[in-house]
């Protein structure tokens, strides 16, 4: 196999370092980086929980390589970053990539990969009070990559303004959000979707039914009836699940892998932790029918964003993967006037539910020019593919024209 050589000469400028288990912070350190920190995906609860529950870690393809900017004792900057020995887990698809590589006899793996893991969620991965931006942490990101052999550097699901860095590609993809604003029909950019005030909110869930069209109104409805008939709801915050409704939660959330032929990537120690640790931020939807749960669905919050996440039922019911992942959280943000609901990644079936396509975007930098040049035309081609999908959905949307 050719290996991809390394620069012995690049070491990390002297402020930089290198963990290999968030943990390693100093509680002083951990206060600083993690002060300004709302959302909860970056938050040391999470990632903590990732690494204690062997989530993440030695054979699981994600090897905590956090890069740690310490300019002064009370200047802290943290990259979330990890050594990737696989695909797995990041929503941000590149097996042609690999396959390319190791038809031509060259790894592909390991590379570094600045994300997080199994979240596909648009957010900072460089947090702390420091002044520097992303585009001069990805700098460093280059150099402890190149000096340890990658094949790379990767950062997935960029927050939502960055600006192209130099020597990265810039990859464009989608999601669908939906967003608790009655003006959605007439809003392009997410900036205007999320300006919102009490007057704009919805009401209700019948209020947001009444600026779509008779047609998907009228399917909603159906929808919503079929499945209400037969079960009820019931939303809990982290300190009022029980042990029982975690294990009830932890069977259907690994049913849905069972019948792709894998288990889940997240243990169940994983959710053990975060209920407690990140009990204000986890919101779990448990679905029953009669007096026995069914199905379930788990959520994360912040501010401004209801997160939906994982999703499992016990068995097939018509309707109800609708009613758990989409109309319960569309109600969740109403009554809580929350501004946004990302339910997850793929699925056009939301756009005639009413959630709006957002871009999406990654940065890739590949060490190899050959390569480096072929994935940037193919980037630039998707990009084109995307916009024009993005546009397509776009007209599809079930919003009134005349309001």
């Amino acid at each position: 196999m050719q290996e991809v050589k390394a620069n012995e000469n690049l070491i990390l400028p002297k402020s930089w370092r290198v963990l290999s288990s968030i943990n390693d912070l100093t509680a002083n350190q951990r206060h600083i980086l993690f002060a300004g920190v709302t959302c909860p995906f970056h938050s040391f609860e999470f990632l903590a929980a990732l690494e204690n529950s062997g989530s993440i870690g030695q054979g699981t393809g994600w090897i905590p390589e956090y890069l740690l900017c310490e300019e002064s004792d009370d200047k802290y900057g943290l990259l979330i970053g990890y050594q990737k020995t696989d695909s797995y887990g990041e929503y941000v698809f590149d097996w042609a990539w690999a396959d390319a590589f190791h038809r031509n006899g060259i790894h592909y793996y390991p590379k570094y990969t600045i994300g997080i893991p199994f979240s596909p969620i648009p957010c900072r991965k460089l947090i702390g009070n420091l002044t520097l931006s992303i585009n001069e942490a990805l700098c460093i990101a280059l150099q402890h990559a190149e000096s340890n052999q990658y094949s790379g550097v990767h950062l997935l699901f960029a927050e939502e303004k960055v600006n192209v860095a130099k020597n990265f590609i810039t990859r464009k993809g989608h999601q669908f959000h939906w967003f608790n604003n009655r003006n959605i029909a007439k809003l392009d950019s997410i900036d205007e979707c999320l300006m919102q005030n009490e007057t704009n909110q919805f009401e209700s869930f019948t209020d947001f039914l009444s600026i779509l069209t008779a047609r998907k109104r009228k399917m909603i409805l159906k929808e919503r009836g079929k499945v209400k008939s037969h079960f009820s709801f019931s939303w809990k915050s982290g300190e009022q699940i029980t042990s029982d409704e975690l294990n009830a939660f932890y069977l259907s959330y690994q049913s849905t892998y069972i019948k792709r032929g894998r288990s889940g990537y997240l243990s169940l120690a994983f959710f053990q932790e975060i209920f407690k640790s990140l009990a204000t931020k986890v919101r779990l939807l448990l679905c029953f029918k009669e007096d026995e749960i069914v199905a379930t669905a788990l959520y994360f919050v912040d501010e401004d964003t209801l997160y939906g996440r994982y999703w499992g039922a016990l068995a097939e019911f018509d309707y109800l993967h609708f009613e758990a992942c989409y109309y319960q959280g569309i109600e969740y943000c109403i009554k809580h006037k929350i501004k946004r609901f990302n339910p997850g990644t793929q699925g056009e079936h939301k756009i005639a539910r009413g959630f709006k396509p957002v871009e999406t975007t990654s940065l890739h930098s590949i060490f190899l020019q050959p390569f480096h040049d072929a994935i940037e035309r193919f980037c630039n081609e998707e990009s084109v593919h995307n916009e024009a999908y993005i546009s397509a959905c776009s007209e599809r949307l079930p919003y009134k024209l005349d309001l």
